[in-house]
């Protein structure tokens, strides 16, 4: 069973490293300890088949959801960050660069 709880909050400018994306509320995840969350930015996030844009689209991730990964690792780079998240429990990639972490993830 997966728990999630979504607690709201004014939304502030501060940086993405463990802030909510704009627009979004903040989130706490209550799940297993061999699980990582992140949160999805205010966009509809594409599910790449490998960490990099040029790779297929395999589906879309809702503005602001909060999705268990299974790991991360360095990708192609997209803004500031080369770090990609694999999707737990479905498979494919999405760009740290549209996320934040609730709870640190598996480095492979």
């Amino acid at each position: 069973m997966i728990l999630c709880t979504v607690v709201a909050v004014p939304a502030v400018a501060e940086s993405a490293a463990g802030r909510p994306p704009a627009d979004c509320s903040r989130a706490e995840v209550d799940a297993d300890a061999n699980t990582g969350w992140v949160q999805t930015a205010r966009v509809h996030l594409r599910i790449r088949e490998h960490p990099t844009t040029r790779s297929r689209v395999l589906g879309f991730l809702p503005p602001c959801a909060v999705v268990p990964v299974s790991g991360s690792q360095a990708g192609q780079r997209i803004g500031n960050t080369r770090t990609w998240y694999r999707l737990a429990g479905r498979g494919g990639w999405v760009s740290g660069a549209y996320t934040r972490t609730l709870r640190p993830v598996l480095t492979n």
